[in-house]
């Protein structure tokens, strides 16, 4: 999620941007709340007064936000200091060393609501081998990646565990930066006005700009809008449990891997997710696939919730195998290719983007008009999401570097129609810290990657092509 970065006037951050309020009305009209969470497996005893210590800082950091909706119509929603937040829930009964998933899937349902709090949550308990492990949960409506491991970051080190890293969010260094209710400038009438007024001319602008660039080219490549809607089922209204798999490997191994085959730990990333969904039979050899990787746009002193972009990569998956390599395969180097060319047009403003110049617009619009909108939205084919090196702080959230690191998004109260509607493949999210790669791949694709083997044996297929070892959670 590296690109190079903006710098954002943390004063700005008062108001929601367009990716706020996105989260905010998939949670509100499609009632599917997306959280992101991070679990740790600490190779020590739980420490139930160090997790104490962590969730008092994390309570006085950034996360202490909710929405406030605009006074005037037109304005956009406001963030306003909350004092609502969860307990600590630090568990006595042991968590069995194979059961760990199974105990994170649980806190990632945490109840958390952007609109009147809580909305975050921290969980720890002991390990039957005793370990311990820690989930921390944030609604992405408060925090996408950068703002997730930034706050913890901050509240790691005023907690005192490891103040003297400089990787620390300094934006967010135990203090309330968001203004308070009683800065009038930014919260009343007026400030409405100006805001709703800015937004009209905006997307007036938005209009304009996006009826003079015309259509976008068509994406040559596989992606979920090719894939036809599916017929209603009797199952529809079910909860939808999509299989999740993380597996941990040698980052120095992974490293090798990825110049051997003369591209970067990101490329790797993106061809391993390729060949998985190929693997699996979710996209057809011999035709490109759409691979979507996440982008942090965050800057120095960013207080804003959400500060992502993304670019698109067709990757090509023609080439001829190499003899000590069976099976369909992606060509490194022009990944590596594609995907500079990707950053170089998002970073220069030349990337065509038929949403961008509609955001305005799109954030004014009511919720009924946003849930017609939202009939027919798909997932990507692909998500490859390149956390990268986590700082030693986040790595270390109690003091003591962990043994292995789970990153991944979670999408709450997703119904089984609602998950075949979005017609996806698979979402990954991949991190190293202290010589462990981890990858999380979640099967969104029902009939193909619908099981935990069917994702599990596709991925160690993969992994065995590039000779990575795994150790599966």
């Amino acid at each position: 999620m590296t690109s190079p970065a903006t710098t954002s006037d943390p004063a700005a951050s008062n108001r929601l941007t367009y990716d706020d309020d996105l989260f905010l009305r998939t949670r509100r009209v499609l009632g599917v709340a997306v959280v992101n969470q991070t679990v740790w497996r600490l190779p020590a005893p739980l420490d139930a007064d160090a997790v104490r210590a962590l969730h008092r800082a994390l309570a006085d950091g950034p996360l202490q936000r909710v929405v406030r909706p605009g006074r005037l119509p037109g304005a956009r929603d406001r963030w306003s200091l909350s004092s609502m937040s969860l307990d600590p829930l630090v568990e006595s009964t042991p968590v069995r060393d194979d059961a760990v998933l199974t105990w994170a899937d649980r806190q990632a349902q945490a109840n958390l609501d952007p609109e009147h709090g809580p909305t975050w949550a921290l969980a720890a308990a002991p390990t039957v081998s005793g370990r311990s492990v820690l989930s921390y949960v944030t609604s992405h409506v408060v925090a996408d990646g950068g703002m997730h491991v930034g706050a913890l970051q901050a509240a790691v080190a005023a907690a005192g565990f490891r103040a003297d890293d400089a990787g620390v969010f300094a934006s967010a260094s135990g203090t309330r930066r968001l203004p308070r209710e009683d800065e009038r400038i930014r919260t009343g009438l007026v400030a409405d006005l100006r805001d709703a007024t800015g937004q009209a001319r905006a997307a007036v602008a938005g209009l304009r700009h996006a009826a003079r660039q015309g259509p976008v080219p068509p994406v040559l490549a596989q992606q979920s809008a090719d894939r036809p809607r599916p017929a209603a089922r009797t199952d529809d209204a079910q909860p939808a449990n999509p299989p999740v798999v993380v597996v941990d490997t040698d980052a120095s191994t992974w490293h090798r891997a990825a110049h051997a085959a003369g591209g970067t730990a990101n490329s790797l990333l993106i061809a391993v997710c390729t060949e998985i969904l190929l693997a699996a039979g979710a996209a057809t050899a011999g035709m490109p696939v759409r691979v979507s990787v996440p982008v942090s746009l965050r800057g120095k002193d960013d207080l804003r919730s959400n500060a992502t972009s993304g670019v698109s990569v067709a990757v090509d998956t023609t080439v001829t195998p190499a003899p000590e390599r069976a099976g369909a395969v992606a060509d490194m180097g022009q990944i590596r290719a594609g995907v500079a060319a990707a950053f170089r047009g998002l970073a220069s403003g030349t990337r065509v983007d038929a949403l961008g110049p509609l955001k305005p617009l799109l954030q004014m619009v009511p919720d009924a008009v946003a849930r017609h909108a939202a009939r027919d939205a798909t997932a990507p084919l692909c998500l490859a999401s390149n956390l990268g090196r986590l700082p030693a702080t986040f790595a270390a959230p109690l003091g003591v570097p962990a043994s292995s690191v789970l990153m991944r998004g979670v999408t709450q109260s997703l119904t089984r129609g609602r998950l075949r509607q979005m017609r996806g493949g698979l979402d990954s999210w991949w991190s190293e810290h202290d010589g462990v790669a981890t990858l999380v791949v979640l099967g969104l694709d029902d009939e193909r990657l619908g099981e935990p083997g069917q994702v599990r044996a596709a991925v160690e297929a993969v992994y065995a092509r590039y000779a990575l070892p795994t150790r599966f959670w």
